[in-house]
């Protein structure tokens, strides 16, 4: 049997969608639980109690340690920044937590234990999932008792990585968060109702219409599925910054994903970049609009030579790549001579990217069932993500789970880019761009690459160039550089 939260989320997708909505449409969880025609029910987390108390006292020990009244965050040290040779992989999929998999240690134990391999494949970075108890809805920040495992079990997990050489990025939730047993009760930090938007879908319900709420309305996109904070209220911006701090500090993490970022202003990224300083974070600003991603890096760094600015997920490079290689139409890759992409205008902060947990297919069995050529397609997307500029993102069940085949290719082709040199910033230049041919060379530090895709079986190079790897409908050349 599904976990409740998947039959509520079911039941409440047709009402998100639904032309004219309003908030008061909004069925709560009740009026969804008798909507079912089943009996729903929440399993208790082991150790709920013990969890929050200990939760309580990170909260207090965070909060004398990390305050900006005593702390004095250290300067940001970049690593996406020109000439970046970073590769990075997202740790985990929809289907590896503890609802789904019931592993010894939760996926932080797997995590552990995968460490040494991520580390040898030539991985620079791994994003890890949301760590607070509730996940992508949390709850208490500072229980970190998941669906992922235990905090213990994920201490470890970053410790393993960090002594294979990896570094660690936290996806943090900082755009919404739930109470503990209704809509409102904010614990670990406490929060007053008025850390809500005035807008909030929650102010149309009668038993909370009466309470305090924030005197502005949401700075950017909704969740209806949790409370939109106000980033402008003080007391979450002091509280996000010493928990990021305790996540940096303490925990032991690196840099951050961040999560919906359209829901608050890039203003705030600057302000937690610069208390937690990270060496490297990327948002996850959900649009096809490369106009308005790329404004959202910009105004995550006030700063001229904007050195500090977020990386933001390409997806107008994803969606266009993965319409490219399943239609066979390559023009879509081609901006007037430049890649289509963010990476065609700022690939310095650019995280390119196949697939990930928001564009995989909804099925638990989809990793292990995926068609041959569904699979084609996606690796025809690492040949180009991993021989072009920007940050390559690589999903974590494309190399863990399917098979050693697919493993080797992707592995190989980490290889070549890493052989050649090429980093964030490489120079390209496209050689064709058309139905049934994408080609492109791409200059490394130590050698030119020539990729190509597509149906085109008769093109190639020229003289002078090694075939380094192929396969299903696309081949890298290289030749040293000149």
């Amino acid at each position: 049997m599904k976990p409740a939260r998947y039959i509520l989320r079911t039941l409440l997708i047709p009402f998100l969608f639904a032309p004219g909505l309003r908030a008061a449409d909004i069925p709560s969880v009740e009026q969804l639980r008798a909507a079912a025609g089943v009996q729903l029910s929440y399993a208790p987390e082991p150790g709920r109690s013990s969890a929050s108390a200990s939760a309580a006292a990170d909260w207090r020990a965070a909060s004398a340690r990390y305050s900006s009244k005593v702390f004095s965050p250290p300067p940001q040290r970049r690593l996406d920044v020109a000439g970046s040779e970073l590769i990075m992989l997202q740790g985990f999929h929809w289907y590896a937590d503890s609802y789904w998999l019931h592993l010894p240690n939760g996926w932080w134990g797997m995590l552990s234990q995968k460490a040494p391999e991520v580390a040898s494949a030539g991985f620079d970075l791994v994003w890890f999932p949301p760590v607070s108890q509730g996940s992508y809805y949390p709850k208490e920040w500072y229980n970190l008792d998941s669906q992922w495992g235990t905090k213990d079990a994920l201490v470890g997990a970053v410790k393993a990585m960090h002594r294979s050489g990896v570094k660690v990025l936290a996806d943090v939730v900082l755009n919404h968060r739930t109470g503990v047993t209704n809509w409102l009760d904010f614990k670990n930090p406490d929060w007053p109702s008025n850390v809500v938007v005035n807008d909030d879908e929650v102010w149309a319900r009668p038993e909370y219409a009466a309470m305090s709420r924030s005197l502005y309305g949401d700075e950017g996109q909704g969740d209806f599925g949790c409370r939109d904070l106000d980033h402008r209220n003080p007391a979450v911006q002091e509280d996000t910054r010493v928990f990021m701090r305790w996540l940096r500090h303490t925990i032991g993490f690196d840099g951050w994903r961040y999560d919906m970022v359209k829901g608050y202003a890039p203003s705030h990224i600057e302000d937690y970049n610069k208390a937690s300083s990270p060496d490297f974070t990327v948002g996850e600003f959900y649009d096809t609009d490369r106009q308005q991603i790329v404004n959202w890096i910009d105004g995550t760094d006030s700063s001229s030579g904007k050195t500090n600015a977020s990386t933001a997920f390409d997806f107008t490079e994803r969606y266009a790549l993965i319409g490219a290689v399943e239609s066979e139409r390559y023009e879509l890759l081609n901006d007037n001579g430049r890649p289509t992409g963010v990476i065609g205008w700022w690939p310095a902060k650019a995280v390119t990217y196949v697939e990930s947990h928001d564009t995989s297919p909804r099925d638990p069995n989809f990793i292990r069932n995926a068609s041959q050529e569904y699979k084609t397609q996606r690796l025809m997307g690492y040949a180009y993500i991993l021989t072009h500029p920007g940050i390559p993102c690589v999903f974590w069940p494309h190399f863990f789970d399917w098979g050693q085949q697919y493993r080797d290719a992707i592995a190989k082709l980490i290889s070549v880019r890493r052989s050649a040199g090429i980093t964030s910033t490489s120079p390209m230049q496209i050689l064709a761009a058309t139905n049934g041919l994408y080609a492109a060379t791409v200059a490394g530090k130590n050698k030119q690459l020539v990729l190509k895709l597509g149906k085109n079986w008769g093109w190639n190079p020229g003289d002078g160039w090694t075939l380094e790897t192929s396969g299903e409908r696309y081949a890298v050349w290289s030749r040293p550089s000149k």
